[in-house]
């Protein structure tokens, strides 16, 4: 009896999916974008600034995804104590941590901005120290290398010209689950539109 209740709900689930899905592919689409984003972000109190490509996928009006590759830095502060018998002081060191990142985002058109969401992959690639005081860094690791962690944006396209469009947006999420570090800041997307066959 239970097997047939679900059966008869999960096939009423499937009906409605692709009743919307097939709605929304029957909307007259918007054309795919390929960008360049500017974009920075705060994080212990600094401006991190990042830019990056990225590829628009319309499957409506309204709906659509967003991917993109990313250089993204972060500025990192620790205090570290030398001690030993003959020795003790300590001293801040400050380093700026180079990271690929993946956004995988889907895009939602409300009306008078769009909405991203959906999770970014972050690669760790270098390091630089940026003060150098008593302490030298001779090297720095970082595990795991690869975080995951959410992003949300809100976009407002201002077209210019026939096809180049200006999107700022206002951008925040937290670097990886695991660590739970939050960033918000700001971007300018400039993308055109790239004619589908």
């Amino acid at each position: 009896m239970h097997s047939f209740h679900f059966r008869k709900s999960f096939s009423l689930f499937l009906l409605l999916f692709a009743s919307v899905f097939s709605n929304l592919l029957a909307q007259e689409k918007k054309p795919d974008y390929l960008g360049v984003l500017f974009s920075g972000e705060s994080h212990q109190e600094r401006f991190n600034p990042n830019i990056g490509l990225m590829y628009e996928w319309n499957f409506s009006q309204k709906f659509g995804a967003e991917v993109g590759i990313f250089y993204r830095t972060f500025f990192e502060e620790q205090l570290i104590t030398i001690s030993s018998p003959t020795v003790f002081f300590s001293d801040y060191v400050r380093y700026v941590l180079g990271f690929v990142g993946v956004p995988v985002l889907l895009r939602y058109d409300v009306g008078f901005a769009h909405v991203s969401l959906g999770p970014q992959v972050d690669i760790f690639t270098d390091w630089t120290q940026v003060r150098k005081g008593e302490i030298t860094l001779d090297s720095y690791s970082r595990s795991p290398r690869v975080r995951v962690g959410p992003m949300l944006k809100i976009g407002r396209e201002i077209p210019f010209k026939e096809t180049l469009i200006f999107e700022p947006e206002l951008r925040g999420g937290i670097r990886s689950f695991q660590v739970g570090e939050r960033y918000f800041g700001i971007g300018l997307k400039v993308k055109k539109g790239i004619k589908k066959d």
